[in-house]
């Protein structure tokens, strides 16, 4: 689907990413230690509160060409954690000419993210909203050109069926994730809806990811 390989050129957001990805790289005891409390209860998300547990770079760069291609500009974001995917998008939109909405439930992470996308001036582009994205993405405006779905697995579907009416025709859902068990809800619901939507999976690895388009006028 993406044409073109356009590389951020921006030197405060390249640095600002290159260090959130070496951050993130390094993070692997910290995941295990968050992981390791669902041996005993369901994991919550306070449990990653010190955890990027961020897209590669090859996918930050695969969104960054695909939203500048498609020229999306109303772009909405679910999971900024500590802002490394919110930072491609916005990267993006800074060349649209478009703006990110995104929503983070932890106020830890809202704080340390904004203060990356100050550092990668960014701010202008990126709007972050602190709280449940089921309340916090409830009133976003009608016509979404792209939605990022990078939370809370099983907060996909009821969030998807929130933003629903406000898509348009030709609008782009990227699943994270999707692979994992508790993403199979939303899944089965975009297949389930062929008249609405068309899907297909991009990869398999580091949880996989699928890009969905949504058809109907």
């Amino acid at each position: 689907m993406v044409q073109t390989h356009r590389k951020i050129m921006d030197s405060q957001v390249s640095t600002t990413l290159n260090r959130m990805h070496n951050e993130a790289d390094s993070e692997g005891l910290t995941i295990a230690k968050g992981l390791a409390k669902g041996i005993f209860r369901k994991i919550k998300p306070e449990d990653l509160k010190d955890a990027y547990i961020a897209i590669s770079r090859g996918q930050g760069h695969f969104l960054y060409n695909l939203l500048i291609e498609k020229d999306a500009r109303h772009i909405v974001e679910f999971g900024t954690s500590f802002g490394i995917s919110t930072m491609y998008l916005g990267a993006a939109a800074k060349v649209t000419g478009g703006k990110v909405i995104t929503s983070e439930l932890l106020a830890k992470k809202c704080k340390v993210a904004q203060q990356n996308f100050d550092k990668a001036n960014l701010q202008d582009w990126i709007e972050i909203r602190e709280g449940d994205a089921l309340e916090t993405l409830r009133d976003i405006p009608d016509g979404i050109d792209f939605l990022l779905l990078d939370g809370w697995n099983d907060l996909y579907l009821p969030l998807l069926k929130i933003l629903e009416p406000k898509f348009k025709k030709g609008t782009l859902i990227y699943t994270d994730n999707a692979s994992f068990s508790s993403a199979k809800p939303l899944l089965n619901y975009i297949k389930a809806n062929p008249a609405k939507y068309t899907t297909k999976r991009l990869r398999d690895a580091k949880g996989g990811s699928e890009l969905t388009e949504y058809i109907a006028d």
